[in-house]
């Protein structure tokens, strides 16, 4: 018991840790290459950027601003870990910007530069920022959290309406405030800094991840697959498909779950597996999909959506 309560908090432990470091890392991004630079930043952050671009205040303040009401919505109908780290997460990504500003640490982009210079410059600062907020994604997708903001709103969706997919809301998000910039900067070149650091920060995230925007197979080898089918269905909001097998060693019936999900959900279906520890799991990353799978029922007076 003792030892499993010190292997709990130095895991804890450890998701702090990652979290601080992922922080200062978007801060970092933010303050010394996105801001001088002048484009948006996607998602949450690039509205900030505007907010800040517009009125002239620390994009510190508006990321606190807009991401708390987000936070409280999410206490109420998400998981309430998930939603302490994603606090943890915002509150030291916004102030850290806050206290750059103040302290005038380094930026990337100095003003007295020549007009090809300033386009050189900016191009390294968005090819920087993305690989950098994709580092910092990355880690908290590791974690099974996220770095708030679209996140939270895609989460919130995906809530009510279980079929939408997760990553498509984000990326919907985050062009529209792409999309959107254009008519604060005036500038196409800022619109074509904004969807290469999207692309930047995609592409890094899916190396640390390791799954290039693919899917992963998940095999489940159970003696009674129906304890963990409401879990997989209506919980995790996904179908599967069970094959009758035997055992070679034991000869007994055994049953093989079958299922591929994104690696947003393996945190949440883990989780799930240790509840059921007769179960034996694994799973196989880079797996091509195609066409989407959905079905629904009846249950308990309402409908209910599952897909694989």
């Amino acid at each position: 018991m003792k030892k499993e309560f010190f292997k709990k908090v130095k895991r804890e432990a450890k998701d702090v840790l990652m979290t601080f470091v992922a922080a200062i890392i978007s801060v970092v991004a933010l303050h010394t290459f996105v801001i001088p630079a002048n484009f948006a930043s996607s998602g949450i952050d690039g509205l900030c950027t505007i907010l800040y671009e517009i009125t002239g205040l620390n994009m510190g303040w508006f990321k606190l601003m807009i991401n708390l009401p987000l936070l409280v919505l999410a206490w109420i109908f998400l998981n309430k870990k998930y939603v302490f780290y994603v606090m943890f997460f915002t509150i030291l990504d916004s102030v850290g910007v806050i206290v750059l500003e103040q302290v005038n640490f380094f930026v990337f982009v100095p003003e007295s530069l020549t007009m090809v210079e300033v386009v050189g410059f900016r191009l390294i600062a968005a090819i920087f920022s993305g690989v950098m907020m994709g580092i910092c994604i990355g880690i908290m997708l590791k974690l099974g959290y996220s770095s708030g903001g679209v996140d939270i709103v895609a989460c919130l969706v995906h809530k009510i309406k279980p079929h939408f997919n997760v990553e498509r809301i984000i990326s919907v998000c985050a062009y529209t405030i792409v999309a959107i910039s254009y008519f604060v900067y005036w500038d196409l070149t800022s619109i074509l800094l904004s969807i290469i650091q999207i692309f930047v920060a995609e592409w890094t995230i899916a190396g640390l991840l390791r799954r290039d925007r693919f899917a992963i197979e998940v095999k489940v080898v159970t003696k009674e697959p129906e304890k963990i089918r409401d879990e997989i269905i209506y919980k995790l909001k996904h179908s599967a498909t069970i094959v009758k097998g035997q055992g070679m060693y034991s000869g007994e019936d055994t049953f093989l779950v079958l299922t591929v999900m994104n690696s947003r959900d393996i945190p949440d279906f883990m989780k799930t597996m240790k509840k059921h520890p007769e179960t034996f799991v694994y799973f196989s990353d880079g797996v091509r999909v195609q066409g989407e799978f959905h079905f629904s029922e009846e249950k308990e007076g309402g409908r209910v959506d599952a897909y694989q």
